[in-house]
């Protein structure tokens, strides 16, 4: 979830839980701490962010649910928007051999302490819009965070992918585009919308299927990214924290479908990332 919101509003917002019932997955909502501008979020590097170490909840949060539940180790993703989806790219760099892929609408994406250094080429697919005034497509210098481009090109380097990416959708409203030949098989999907501001998108993406063209919503076009990218065991690895655990969060928030059919609003009433 982003600054200022919660788990259960993530889930409204995304709808996930509805799908999740349709093609029979996990859908898990973690609660972020409260943090010194008494706004809930996550740890991805600004003052204001909880002080804690998300990281290792997270990795405690897997340990929890693999315990209790029936789960494919090879196929455990992460999602995230705007401070949720700056906390996914953490994910992305020091849990790459835990989580098989991951993706970031509208996220913030600060410098990441000791670099980027991931245990393997990740899959990321990145939506953003370009007139988001909360967290700027070409970012910020007072507030330290990257543009979405050199973002994206950052990870590009990371998974040793071609320079030029392949522009596979080009319309009014929106502009695909992969890179490919990538270390691993991997891949780096981005969409940037046109004039969408800082909410969970309300545009439809054209994805084609069996030679088929069919429009699917965020939510789902995220889905069949992830199940286009599971890990191979031979992938797998066990990630060691060495940062000290001063970690004393709430635990899991993980909540069951609602009936109700929410209607997306605009989250332009998160606090600034």
């Amino acid at each position: 979830h982003g600054h200022g919101s919660t788990a259960a509003a993530q889930e409204r917002l995304t709808k996930l839980s509805l799908l999740a019932d349709q093609q029979d997955f996990i859908a898990v909502y973690p609660q972020g701490m409260v943090g010194l501008d008494r706004q809930t979020g996550w740890a991805t590097g600004p003052v204001w962010d909880p002080h804690v170490n998300d990281v290792l909840f997270v990795s405690d949060l897997l340990d929890r649910l693999q315990a209790q539940l029936c789960v494919d180790p090879g196929r455990i993703y992460a999602m995230g928007f705007s401070n949720g989806g700056g906390m996914t790219n953490l994910l992305a760099v020091r849990m790459a051999g835990r989580i098989a892929a991951f993706a970031s609408v509208s996220g913030s994406y600060y410098p990441v302490a000791g670099g980027y250094h991931p245990a393997r080429p990740v899959p990321l697919l990145e939506i953003h819009g370009t007139g988001d005034t909360v967290v700027p497509y070409d970012g910020s210098h007072v507030k330290d965070y990257s543009s979405v481009t050199s973002w994206l090109l950052n990870w590009v380097k990371q998974d040793h992918c071609s320079n030029r990416p392949d522009m596979f959708l080009r319309q009014k409203t929106m502009l695909g585009e992969q890179w490919v030949g990538c270390k691993g098989g991997v891949t780096i999907i981005h969409y940037r919308i046109m004039h969408e501001g800082h909410i969970w998108p309300r545009v439809l993406f054209r994805e084609l299927r069996q030679k088929k063209m069919y429009y699917v919503n965020a939510t789902t076009l995220v889905w069949q990214f992830f199940q286009g990218h599971p890990m191979s065991g031979r992938q797998m690895r066990n990630t060691s924290f060495s940062q000290a655990s001063n970690n004393s969060r709430s635990g899991l928030l993980y909540k069951k479908q609602s009936e109700e059919d929410y209607k997306g609003a605009s989250m332009d009433w998160f606090e600034a990332r």
